[in-house]
């Protein structure tokens, strides 16, 4: 496709956010291609130096995008590149420039705190002493009997081999292989798979369920599971996709909470500097045990449980937000300034000092967590609440 042409379709994608009429799928696809690399960014721009915004919003309110949009498609399929088929498309140009303008300013939501849009739409440079790069894939394996293997996303091939286990890495995702399940050595034996803060990495269990991790958690997991069920132990934050074994319940431990499930997708954010753990469910069923309470949740459902309680509350939650770490994002809903700079601390590893007030303003946007931490405090300068600085592993924020 044409990239201006590419451009035009996904500004039909934000005039459909402004409008309330965007799914939670053109949401992501939105964001995604504003985000997936500078190109896109510079294109909008030079769209926008292009000629002089002449739209106002009656203008914009009476645009039928998808009509709008299979117009100029079918034009252009009739004839290559005529003069009417160009000069729809201008017009229908400066309509998308003003909307992406109207949607970084966020002149469209107004809210008790002002919420904040994080957009790529207007390209500003913002100069710092020092940067970060993003996260990487990195893990530590604790193995049986005490020693300790460091992998990352280089290792490939075989990491260790028992009598009975072998265990192999590709590129970021490490494989439990049974090879003797009755072997004494590897029956009643536990390992730990470590993620240390600004990475991930991913791992296939002996059965077959595979586990993304997010960075600064723990998994602790038997190297075979025993007759009756499949009980695994989680500080910080993971994304399951559970084999189905009708006969073996999955248990995942995390603080005084069990989720329980056979076979089934769902996220357990249980960080112990969060102040509650959350299990969001995407597919399947999930029971969730905390001190003698239990309820179920179904997909599209998350149960909250707040630190030292044994209260679960479910609501309803959007769940690109949650899993969007997995898919190498940062999805951010109204949230403050603290909560974004926490999700950004862990993946590039850095400490955050506030100085001054710090504004009660909310955040709402996402943006690829394969930047380099410079370009994300870029787009949140562009919200206009604060500023940055980076001093080695620091970021200093102040109002």
């Amino acid at each position: 496709m044409d990239n201006h042409c590419e451009a035009y379709q996904y500004a039909v994608l934000i005039t459909k956010r402004l409008r309330g009429e965007l799914s939670a799928i053109e949401e992501i696809k939105l964001n995604t291609w504003l985000n997936e690399k500078p190109e896109n960014a510079l294109l909008l721009e030079k769209l926008q130096n292009e000629g002089t915004i002449k739209s106002d919003l009656d203008f914009l309110a009476s645009i039928k995008t998808e009509d709008a949009w299979q117009s100029i498609m079918m034009r252009t399929q009739k004839a290559s590149f005529t003069k009417k088929v160009y000069m729809l498309i201008q017009k229908w140009k400066f309509a998308a420039i003003f909307l992406i303008l109207l949607s970084a300013i966020g002149l469209l939501h107004k809210k008790s705190h002002p919420v904040l849009k994080l957009e790529v739409a207007i390209p500003k440079s913002i100069q710092y002493k020092n940067d970060v790069p993003p996260g990487i894939d990195k893990a530590k394996l604790s193995l049986t009997g005490g020693s300790v293997v460091i992998i990352d996303g280089q290792t490939t091939g075989t990491v260790k081999n028992y009598a009975g286990l072998k265990i192999t890495a590709d590129h970021g995702i490490v494989t439990y292989h049974i090879t003797d399940g009755n072997s004494r050595f590897i029956r009643n034996q536990y390992n730990t798979i470590t993620i240390p803060t600004g990475c991930k990495y991913k791992i296939i269990l002996p059965d077959g369920s595979m586990i993304w991790l997010n960075s600064a958690s723990t998994l602790k997991f038997p190297t075979v599971f025993n007759k009756h069920e499949r009980k695994v132990y989680l500080t910080g934050e993971a994304y399951f996709e559970v084999a189905q074994n009708k006969f073996k319940p999955f248990k995942v431990f995390s603080n005084n909470m069990i989720v329980q499930v056979l076979g089934t997708h769902f996220n357990v954010n249980a960080y112990n500097d969060e102040e509650a753990i959350k299990t969001t469910l995407l597919q399947g069923s999930v029971k969730i045990y905390c001190d003698g309470h239990s309820k179920m949740i179904v997909p599209g459902q998350q149960a909250y449980i707040k630190q030292n309680s044994s209260k679960i509350k479910i609501q309803p939650i959007d769940i690109n937000g949650s899993v969007a770490w997995k898919n190498d994002l940062f999805i951010f809903e109204q949230e403050d300034i603290e909560s974004v700079m926490k999700e950004v601390a862990r993946w590039y590893d850095v400490e955050v000092e506030y100085q001054g007030k710090i504004p009660q303003s909310h955040i709402s946007g996402s943006i690829s967590r394969r930047n380099n931490l410079s370009q994300i405090l870029n787009m949140l300068e562009l919200t206009g609440g604060v500023h940055f600085s980076i001093d080695g592993r620091k970021i200093i924020v102040t109002g």
